[in-house]
């Protein structure tokens, strides 16, 4: 092990997954989200991630965080302020989407969203007013935030 990762282990046993090393977790920058529920979204969040092919790099009580292949960290952590929820449409984040690579993976976490009875907004479908190879799902976090999990490209 280098220096480095033997920091980023001790930091990790005392339930602390960031320090000045942040860099190598997520090179490209990264997006916290507080969540009301750490237990529940950590579960949501690891479940969809996971399917959609993202590298969990931090597991701890106090936060958890996945990266894209490209490097950009999705963290969560506890808030410390439980209500009020988000509510879409209100000031803030309109949604996130999540790239994969291919229709197939759009409809295959569709389906893990129906039997994990999570809030879909929509059944998966295209949208060519985007792209003309845009498919997309779109369902809400246990917070109520939007996400959109979609096939595309600029073609």
């Amino acid at each position: 092990q280098t220096a480095n990762q033997v920091e980023f282990s001790l930091y990790r046993l005392r339930g602390i997954c960031y320090n000045s090393y942040m860099k190598l977790l997520d090179p490209a920058g990264h997006i916290i989200f507080s969540v009301s529920d750490y237990k529940k979204s950590k579960l949501f969040y690891g479940k969809l991630f996971k399917k959609i092919g993202y590298k969990q790099v931090c597991d701890s009580d106090t936060s958890s965080a996945w990266v894209t292949p490209q490097g950009l960290g999705f963290w969560i952590k506890p808030a410390k302020e439980k209500l009020p929820l988000h509510v879409h449409g209100s000031p803030g984040i309109n949604h996130v989407c999540f790239i994969v690579s291919s229709a197939e993976e759009v409809d295959s976490l569709y389906e893990l969203l129906k039997k994990d009875k999570v809030r879909s907004f929509d059944a998966p479908e295209a949208y060519s007013q985007y792209t003309k190879n845009y498919y997309a799902v779109f369902f809400a976090d246990p917070d109520g935030i939007k996400i959109e999990v979609a096939r595309y490209s600029g073609e």
